[in-house]
Formats: C-alpha cells, sequence, structure tokens
C-alpha cells in the first residue's frame, strides 16, 4: 500500500503528542484537520490506530505497529 505521507505525519504527530489539540498547535493547523486526517488514514488503512477519550489519546495495538514503521 502506498502510504499518504502527509496523513501518516500527521498521525506520528498525534502518536508523539498524545493529543490531537497539542498536534494541531504543534502543525500550526486546526484539530478538526488533524482529527480528520487521522479518521482518513483509519479508513484507508481498515483499523483505528487511536483509543480516544475526553481526557487521553493512546496508540491502538495496530497503531504502535504503524508507529514502529512510520519512524
Amino acid at each position: 500500500m502506498d502510504w499518504n505521507l502527509k496523513l501518516v505525519q500527521t498521525f506520528v504527530l498525534v502518536a508523539r503528542h498524545r493529543s490531537f489539540s497539542r498536534a494541531a498547535e504543534a502543525a500550526l493547523r486546526s484539530q478538526p484537520t488533524i482529527s480528520g486526517q487521522v479518521a482518513e488514514l483509519e479508513k484507508q488503512l481498515g483499523f483505528k490506530l487511536f483509543e480516544r477519550s475526553t481526557r487521553s489519546v493512546t496508540l491502538t495495538r495496530e497503531g504502535a505497529r504503524m508507529m514502529e514503521a512510520a519512524e
């Protein structure tokens, strides 16, 4: 599968910051833009990358594997 580099970079930002809001601040983009890009990547891949709650963002098992591959 060909990865969209922009979507992967967004995923890595969220994974490193463990927050969609902080990733948006670091990328100088809006939080909805970041969320949308991650959702698009998850749709393309066919699995969730993050477990989301109102207080935290953690990688799923698949997300952790994706992070290893992205780094």
